[in-house]
């Protein structure tokens, strides 16, 4: 079984390391309780890059010696200026599995620049993104998520994000969306909730 961690590097300084870490150590007492976690810090070699890279950290967990590979690429992120609610049955992608066919399924299904997924009725998270909805006031971000991405973390640590349960017929309520995850930072990427297509069938 293979996970992946995807790790913001700015400037040398790998961000929300211990975030990553936790969600590591999580991976192998559920998984490989008998396997020693991989330690980040040492695995993670000390390299001055200027700008921002993504590190891509694969792991494995179906040998005895768990392995791993790294890749750095600089980070270009993706132009995203429509979404689509796509709605589909209940899947687990509560750890950041590698096979991701159930994500990738719901892709396909749209013309939509990527997509936001639903589960009976209810708003849980984009293809790569968890997401975060503007009222006027405050973020909130649904309390039904699929993966706890480390950036969701780090916001609802600094109360920066709410917590709520978010159903589609509640999207119209709000006025924008930012995109959130290892690479994305609160406000990074916002789209127009009136870019956001909803399923006919929504309550």
């Amino acid at each position: 079984m293979q996970f992946i961690e995807s790790i913001q590097m700015r400037d040398g300084k790998y961000i929300n390391l211990p975030l990553h870490q936790a969600r590591v150590d999580y991976a192998f007492e559920r998984f490989a309780p008998s396997i020693e976690s991989h330690d980040l810090e040492h695995i993670l070699p000390n390299i001055q890059l200027d700008g921002i890279y993504k590190v891509r950290l694969v792991y494995d967990l179906d040998i005895e010696d768990a392995e791993y590979d790294l890749e750095y690429s600089e980070y270009l992120p993706r132009k995203i200026d429509s979404l689509e609610v796509v709605n589909s049955k209940p899947f687990d992608y509560s750890m950041k599995y590698a096979e991701r066919a159930p994500i990738n399924n719901l892709v396909k299904q749209s013309n939509a620049d990527d997509i936001i997924i639903a589960i009976d009725g209810k708003i849980t998270d984009g293809s790569y993104f968890n997401v975060t909805f503007w009222n006027g006031t405050d973020w909130l971000t649904p309390n039904n998520y699929l993966l706890n991405g480390v950036r969701r973390q780090q916001l609802l640590n600094e109360a920066r994000i709410k917590e709520e349960e978010i159903l589609i017929k509640d999207i119209d309520t709000f006025e924008k969306v930012s995109l959130i995850n290892a690479m994305l930072d609160l406000g990074d990427l916002e789209i127009p909730v009136s870019s956001i297509s909803l399923p006919k069938t929504a309550d």
